[in-house]
């Protein structure tokens, strides 16, 4: 007898009920692919959540007035096996940065086309990360003032690189062979050599300056 495999299971939060409508039906004509729910708010998403997980969480930043880009980051936290992605209008470098930093794995703009969102669904599925192409150019292509990356040792770029694509510093110590301690350590000189406060602006700081590029995300 043939074991029977689940479908997918997709979750959809989005205060647009047209595009939000557009999107389940594009996942419910998808082999293999069931929608979970579509949510309008953080809250009604996180009391399913403690119902069932979904496997994919395809999500805007915006709702209404209120940005909802920090809520990646407690998704990620509780939900580390969860795939976001990210399918919105705001596209600039410094949402798509924010969003990488805080634990998305794919970000599209609402400007693509329904192969493209597809495309994502099946990419981010596998734990892989997926980007747009008009918003890797807005990844790559950074004017920022010239970040002194040249001041850091080998070793903090190695951190450094590895905090931008998304490990902890428990994942970075025992790949590197160091303690949690001296990871932490390591940031906080990063932090006063390049002259940054928040985690967010180290993620930036690493695309800026080439030490992370999409390539690496991709591969």
């Amino acid at each position: 007898m043939d074991s029977v495999v689940s479908a997918h299971q997709v979750a959809i939060l989005d205060d647009h009920a047209t595009i939000a409508a557009g999107v389940g039906a594009l996942v419910a004509a998808e082999t293999g692919f069931e929608v979970q729910g579509v949510f309008q708010s953080v809250a009604d998403l996180k009391a399913q959540f403690d119902v069932a997980l979904p496997d994919v969480l395809i999500m805007d930043l915006q709702l209404g007035d209120e940005s909802v880009t920090s809520e990646i980051r407690e998704l990620n936290y509780r939900h580390p096996k969860l795939a976001i992605l990210v399918f919105t209008l705001l596209d600039s470098r410094t949402y798509v940065h924010d969003a990488v930093a805080f634990g998305a794995l794919g970000f599209l703009s609402k400007v693509s086309t329904d192969h493209q969102l597809i495309d994502a669904i099946h990419t981010v599925i596998k734990g892989n990360h997926y980007f747009g192409a008009e918003l890797g150019a807005s990844v790559v292509n950074i004017d920022d003032e010239a970040i002194p990356v040249t001041l850091l040792s080998d070793r903090e770029l190695d951190v450094l690189k590895r905090l931008a694509l998304g490990f902890s510093p428990k994942e970075i110590g025992f790949e590197l062979g160091l303690s949690d301690k001296t990871i932490h350590a390591h940031k906080n000189t990063i932090r006063q050599k390049l002259g940054l406060r928040r985690q967010s602006d180290m993620i930036r700081a690493a695309f800026s300056a080439g030490v992370v590029n999409v390539r690496d995300l991709v591969g």
